[in-house]
């Protein structure tokens, strides 16, 4: 295959490598500041003695929701681990929320 065919196919495929990779990025940037201000929202609402569990929830949803798509798209094993372990978490914590915690 030559230089010309080569450029065809990866214009043809019409994949952009770096959108492929600023929208990765962004995923990870959006997941680090939802944790963040979930932790500083959960610290100001304990110190008024209100439940954090539905910050929890929200979290641990979301997290788990990602990976366990990752997981299907990919099969990598640490997506699915990490998308259980979350959603566990997010389901204790549920149920803790309903509970009045």
């Amino acid at each position: 295959m030559n230089r010309e065919e080569i450029l065809a196919r990866a214009r043809q495929e019409n994949r952009d490598e770096m959108e492929i990779q600023v929208r990765e990025r962004s995923i990870k940037w959006t997941y680090l500041v939802m944790v963040l201000v979930a932790a500083v929202f959960s610290y100001l609402r304990s110190m008024q003695g209100q439940s954090i569990m539905d910050l929890t929830v929200t979290v641990c949803a979301s997290v788990a929701a990602g990976q366990l798509y990752r997981f299907f798209k990919t099969r990598e094993k640490w997506c699915l681990g990490l998308g259980v372990v979350m959603l566990l978490v997010a389901v204790v914590a549920l149920v803790r929320f309903c509970m009045g915690y």
